[in-house]
């Protein structure tokens, strides 16, 4: 039988086939890491995903006070026109996605509704 965090892998191995991304992570809300996948290796990984768990959280907050709804997902455009995707499945975790400026946002974004039902399936 298969363990959640081999699922949750096989999520993420699906997701590449999309193109474009560099890193995928799942990570906590509280910004533990679960797993990930980094074609560079250049990044730390735990890091990675507290720093994008705390920037879900604070825009969520922020959002929360303005409208009075939770945020799907929050794109970041880095100077580099690369774009940080984060993504909520569910309560209790996110979905993180470093795309290369290459990559198709709508396309991705449209994977990641799917991806996030499958997380939350998981978890």
């Amino acid at each position: 039988m298969e363990t959640k965090a081999q699922s949750l892998e096989k999520v993420l191995e699906n997701l590449k086939a999309v193109g474009g991304i560099e890193l995928s992570a799942i990570v906590s809300r509280q910004g533990l890491l679960m797993v990930s996948k980094d074609r560079s290796g250049n990044h730390s990984n735990e890091a990675f995903a507290a720093l994008t768990a705390t920037l879900y959280m604070s825009a969520e907050s922020t959002v929360l006070r303005l409208k009075e709804q939770k945020p799907k997902y929050i794109i970041v455009q880095t100077t580099e026109e690369k774009h940080l995707i984060t993504y909520a499945a569910g309560n209790n975790a996110l979905i993180v996605i470093l795309v290369a400026k290459d990559g198709v946002i709508g396309l991705i974004l449209n994977e990641l509704k799917t991806v996030a039902e499958n997380v939350k399936q998981i978890i």
